[in-house]
């Protein structure tokens, strides 16, 4: 084993493991509240990333083997915190109902922290991880662009330290969000996009950002699959919530092309789904998918081969309509 090697697992087993496993009892006293928007039954357990990855041989793990990708992890670790522990700050007598031209603000401002697009939906309880919980069950949804010429070079430790900062970058936008919101007197929770309490892209989805690939991210028309997700959560009432979602005609186009199927290094994007016990149909095997994720820098390939990010997303549709779709995507 390496010096970088055995550097990379002794900081994961000593800082990392310490602080996600405070970060984990933070989320279960949160789910131990009363009044707040719990998991069912039927709800996914969360892919603990972290702890799978700490029993990993250390010398294969090079999604962690660049110090500027774990430079992110500090900063990350502090707005995950933040996002659950300041929900103390919440009014006690909260607004439920916001003007239009104070959403126009709203979107306004998370538009000059880079959020590239937002959108609202009711989050069903399915949604929410197992012994997970969030304050609320309404949802404003927010995606933040990654630079597509470093998904470009995936896999790589360029692309890798790229995601990390977007990450933390759209975690960030996420808390100052939510200050914005309690400032203004509206009870909010800030979620985050790396780990998280929900299953965002489903969330994504109900919100009519965009609709979910075969390899399970969201596909959303202004950069395809190159963003990253999170959500603030939140009692407001009259959010413009849609009632259906106006891009399922990528669902269509993605059930005949089956590029990141055949991209795919560890064979972990299935042809066709299966159901979970949630009723969420999946076509990600995630025992084949998480080797090669920890391998290769976070792997990103399915990301970089979706037709979504190699075409328009206006050209590719009207290809598609058109039944002139170039033969690599058939």
């Amino acid at each position: 084993m390496g010096l970088k090697a055995r550097f990379v697992k002794k900081m994961m087993n000593t800082v990392g493991r310490r602080s996600f496993q405070q970060l984990v009892s933070k989320e279960k006293k949160m789910s131990q509240l009363d009044n707040v928007h719990s998991a069912v039954e039927e709800s996914p357990e969360r892919f603990e990333i972290v702890f799978e990855a700490l029993e990993y041989p250390a010398n294969q793990l090079k999604l962690f083997s660049s110090i500027r990708t774990m430079k992110q992890i500090p900063s990350i670790m502090r707005n995950l915190t933040k996002s659950l522990l300041s929900i103390e700050e919440n009014p006690i007598e909260s607004k439920k109902e916001v003007t239009d031209d104070f959403l126009h603000q709203f979107e306004s401002y998370a538009y000059s922290l880079n959020i590239a697009s937002i959108g609202y939906a009711r989050l069903p309880s399915k949604l929410v991880f197992k012994e997970k919980a969030v304050l609320h069950d309404k949802a404003i949804v927010l995606t933040m662009e990654m630079d597509k010429e470093k998904i470009e070079q995936a896999p790589s430790s360029k692309t890798a330290t790229m995601i990390m900062k977007t990450y933390d970058k759209l975690g960030i936008a996420s808390n100052k969000l939510t200050e914005y919101l309690r400032k203004y007197g509206y009870s909010v929770q800030a979620g985050h996009p790396l780990g998280g309490l929900v299953l965002y892209p489903p969330l994504a989805e109900l919100a009519n950002l965009g609709f979910r690939g075969k390899h399970g991210l969201i596909i959303t028309p202004e950069h395809g699959p190159r963003v990253r997700l999170t959500a603030i959560y939140t009692n407001i009432q009259n959010l413009p919530i849609p009632s259906e979602n106006q891009y399922k005609k990528i669902g269509d186009f993605c059930e005949k092309c089956f590029r990141c199927v055949r991209k795919c290094p560890g064979f972990a994007i299935r042809d066709y789904p299966v159901m979970n016990s949630n009723g969420l149909l999946t076509h990600i095997d995630n025992k084949g998918c998480f080797p090669v994720f920890l391998e290769y820098h976070g792997c990103s390939i399915c990301l970089k081969e979706c037709a979504f990010s190699r075409v328009d997303y206006n050209k590719l549709m009207k290809q598609f309509s058109d039944q002139s779709l170039d033969p690599e995507f058939v």
